[in-house]
């Protein structure tokens, strides 16, 4: 049977944020599938200690006493992943961000099922969500899942979006659309194309040629332009090979820049331990 789990980064038991994830679960449910929720912020998720062990052996993390690995067993074990998370102060929450730097540990590894996903970001004030996108596809992409859609629905007060009925109806539309795209393999773009035709987002950073921008999810550039008095974005079709989450170039990152650094690494072990004692007696905490 169709597996679909949702996972909140809510806080609030029965906020807006658990309420369209419940409400999309349904609309899930009606097409068939076995649906579940992880309320992220009820389990333990550990900083990440910046060890770098995992990137040299698979699967292995030095933070043993928390719930990440189990976390990721239940996005493994599903077909297809709704995320929601409520917006604070421009982006999502603490627990999210959290969680994308415990994904180091899924970071170079090659994903060759590609899984549905989609996003549901309540927030309050309008305006105040720019990086929304930024982070959920981060999280997605390391976790080796497609995004499939995203909506970001206004609403305010403490659960709310029960009034807002347009809200509820598509987020019970998501719910039914992630469960099609299990079942038909169908992982096509389906809600609001952005400016960045692999991610979506309409967020694009200026480099220092003033000519040049960038997708800074992704990586890809391209050039800006003005037609019929609208800002324009075109990447070159080639810049899509540099797309930073295709499974190429993630192989290529990893074997490239990551590993050769392990030998440097043990090299300078004892040159490192000599010249960073001083720190260690400096302030010590």
């Amino acid at each position: 049977m169709t597996k679909v789990l949702a996972l909140n980064g809510s806080f609030r038991k029965n906020g807006n944020t658990e309420i369209l994830l419940k409400q999309a679960l349904m609309g899930a449910e009606s097409e068939g599938a076995q649906v579940e929720i992880l309320r992220l912020t009820d389990y333990k998720i550990g900083p990440c200690r910046g060890c770098g062990l995992c990137l040299f052996r698979e699967n292995v993390c030095q933070v043993k006493d928390d719930d990440v690995s189990f976390i990721f067993s239940k996005v493994n074990e599903c077909d297809g992943v709704i995320l929601g998370s409520p917006c604070y102060f421009l982006e999502l929450t603490a627990v999210i961000k959290q969680l994308i730097d415990r994904c180091w540990i899924l970071g170079h590894r090659i994903v060759k099922i590609k899984k549905p996903a989609t996003v549901i970001v309540p927030y309050a004030t309008r305006g105040w969500i720019p990086y929304i996108s930024v982070q959920s596809n981060l999280l997605l992409n390391l976790m080796g899942l497609t995004k499939i859609n995203e909506a970001a629905i206004c609403t305010q007060g403490i659960s709310e979006v029960v009034l807002d009925q347009e809200a509820m109806d598509l987020a019970y539309h998501m719910g039914k659309e992630i469960a099609l795209a299990i079942r038909e393999k169908d992982l096509t773009y389906k809600g609001e194309e952005g400016v960045c035709p692999s991610c979506h987002d309409w967020l694009v950073r200026i480099l220092k040629d003033r000519k040049t921008v960038e997708c800074p999810t992704c990586g890809v550039r391209g050039k800006l332009s003005m037609a019929g008095g609208k800002i324009r974005v075109k990447f070159e079709e080639k810049a899509w090979a540099d797309n930073r989450f295709r499974p190429e170039v993630i192989y290529s990152h990893y074997t490239y820049h990551i590993s050769p650094s392990k030998d440097y690494f043990l090299r300078t072990k004892e040159e490192r331990k000599i010249k960073s004692q001083k720190y260690r007696e400096y302030l010590p905490g």
